[in-house]
C-alpha cells in the first residue's frame, strides 16, 4: 500500500457503518469549492490532517503514520441561538465514526487504526465541526538500488 492509499478505504468504511450521516460522507475532493453555508449536513468529512515518517533504518522501506480526521459537521437549525444546538447533533455521528474506525485493521496497513487526540472542535456561524483523529501506519518501499 502506498502513502495515503488508506483514505479511500477509511471513507468506504465510514459509508458502510455510519447511518446517522446517510449519504453525506465526503472526502477532501468532494468538498472542493463548497461554500460553508451551502454544505450538506449532518455529514462526516474525511480529510488528511498530516503524515510523518516513523522510522528510517537505512533500508529501502519506511514506516509512516498518517493522521486522518473524521469531522462531524452539523448545522444549527435555529441560527444564532448558541453553540448548544449544534453540539446536540454531533454525538451520533461521532459515536458511529469511532465505532467504525477505532481498532479496525484497514487492509494494507500495519496494525490497527487508532483514535488519537484530535484538534479542538470549531463552531462558526451556525455550523459545528467536531473532529476525531485516527492514526494509520503504512510502509512504503523506496529505491532498491545500491
Amino acid at each position: 500500500m502506498g502513502l495515503l492509499d488508506a483514505g479511500p478505504l477509511l471513507e468506504a468504511r465510514l459509508k458502510a457503518l455510519c447511518p446517522a450521516a446517510g449519504d453525506n460522507i465526503f472526502a477532501t475532493a468532494d468538498l472542493a469549492g463548497v461554500r460553508e453555508k451551502a454544505q450538506v449536513t449532518p455529514a462526516l468529512h474525511l480529510v488528511l490532517h498530516s503524515y510523518k515518517p516513523l522510522s528510517d533504518d537505512e533500508g529501502s522501506s519506511s514506516r509512516w503514520q498518517e493522521t486522518w480526521l473524521a469531522i462531524a459537521v452539523v448545522r444549527n437549525a435555529r441560527q444564532n441561538v448558541g453553540a448548544q444546538a449544534v453540539r446536540d447533533e454531533a454525538p451520533a455521528l461521532l459515536a458511529e465514526a469511532m465505532a467504525a474506525l477505532d481498532g479496525w485493521h484497514c487492509p494494507g496497513t500495519v496494525g490497527l487504526v487508532r483514535a488519537i487526540a484530535p484538534p479542538p472542535p470549531l463552531i462558526t456561524d451556525g455550523f459545528g465541526y467536531f473532529p476525531l483523529a485516527f492514526a494509520v501506519q503504512t510502509v512504503t518501499v523506496g529505491c532498491e538500488d545500491e
